[in-house]
């Protein structure tokens, strides 16, 4: 890996679960910041997830249960997380702030600005197909 590479990419540790086709299911163990903290064994909210990917790839030959890097290029993490945390963000203030200014309620611009996530995450779900072919995994054998 060269250096460039190393600083474009996330790079997480796998074993192949499923394989049918062209589509790859990946394993990996996903880690909070507080996994890797000295502290982690006596703390209670350090913690650790299992995850699972789907990628579509047809060219590498591979069998299940073998190790693979999954790589992601950073601008894709950023466009993900843009669409899970930052869009989801903008559209609850912008209707928490103009409900507020609307009712003077706190209390029902709360509720009203919450439920605009439900249509906000809808569209993402309907959308999911074409979000996913944008954010482009791929599989690297380990030696």
């Amino acid at each position: 890996m060269t250096l460039m590479e190393s600083r474009s990419t996330v790079t997480h540790d796998g074993i192949v679960e499923m394989i049918e086709g062209s589509h790859v299911r990946i394993r990996f163990v996903a880690q909070s910041a507080c996994a890797a903290c000295h502290a982690r064994g006596v703390c209670s909210i350090s913690n650790t997830e299992e995850k699972f990917v789907d990628i579509e790839d047809s060219r590498i030959d591979l069998s299940v249960g073998e190790h693979v890097e999954v790589v992601l290029e950073q601008r894709h993490g950023y466009k993900a997380v843009l669409f899970g945390y930052g869009l989801p963000l903008i559209v609850l203030l912008a209707v928490l702030i103009s409900v507020l200014a609307v009712t003077q309620r706190e209390g029902l611009s709360a509720l009203i600005g919450i439920g605009s996530l439900v249509p906000y995450y809808l569209i993402i779900y309907l959308f999911r197909k074409k979000i996913g072919k944008s954010i482009e995994f791929r599989i690297r054998k380990t030696d």
